[in-house]
C-alpha cells in the first residue's frame, strides 16, 4: 500500500475530499479529450461505454475506471494520464461496487454518453460540464452531506 493511500485511509472524509480531487481534474481532462482525441481515442470510448450498457454491477465499476483512463489518454497530456493512473486507486474508493445502485448505473451511463457526445462535437465545455454534472451526481450518491459546525 502507498504512503498516500495509507494517509487517505486514516482520515475521516476520504471519500469527500477523493471527490473534490475529481472534480478539479476531469472536467478539465474531457475538455482536452474533446480537443485532442483521435478518432482512434473515441472509437475506444465508445466500445468501453457499449460494454458498460450491457454490464452488470460487478462489471460496472471496472469498465467505469476504463471509461475515465480512455479519457484521460485522450486527453493528449501524457503527465495527466499518468496522474490519473497513480491516483487509480485513490479514485475507486468513489467507484466502490457497494456504491453502484441500479440508478447510479443509469445515471452514469447517461452521463458517459453526453460525455461522448462532446467528444463526438469537439465541444470542450459540453465535455467538461457533462462530467462536472456526472461528478456531482456521483458525489450525491456517495458523499453524505457535510456536517455543520
Amino acid at each position: 500500500m502507498s504512503r498516500l493511500q495509507k494517509q487517505a485511509g486514516q482520515r475521516p472524509g476520504r471519500l469527500r475530499e477523493v471527490m473534490e480531487l475529481r472534480l478539479i481534474l476531469e472536467p478539465e481532462v474531457a475538455a482536452l479529450a474533446a480537443l485532442r482525441r483521435t478518432p482512434e481515442d473515441l472509437e475506444r470510448i465508445r466500445r468501453i461505454l457499449e460494454k458498460q450498457r450491457h454490464a452488470g454491477p460487478e462489471d460496472f465499476s471496472a469498465l467505469d475506471t476504463r471509461f475515465h483512463m480512455a479519457l484521460a489518454k485522450a486527453s493528449g497530456n501524457e503527465v495527466l494520464w499518468e496522474v490519473a493512473a497513480m491516483l487509480h486507486d485513490l479514485l475507486a474508493e468513489s467507484r466502490d461496487e457497494h456504491l453502484m445502485s441500479p440508478q447510479r448505473i443509469a445515471a452514469s451511463l447517461d452521463a458517459h454518453a453526453l460525455i461522448v457526445k462532446g467528444l463526438e462535437a469537439g465541444d470542450p465545455e459540453l465535455s467538461a460540464q457533462a462530467m462536472r454534472e456526472h461528478l456531482r451526481g456521483v458525489e450525491g450518491s456517495a458523499v453524505p452531506p457535510r456536517a455543520e459546525i
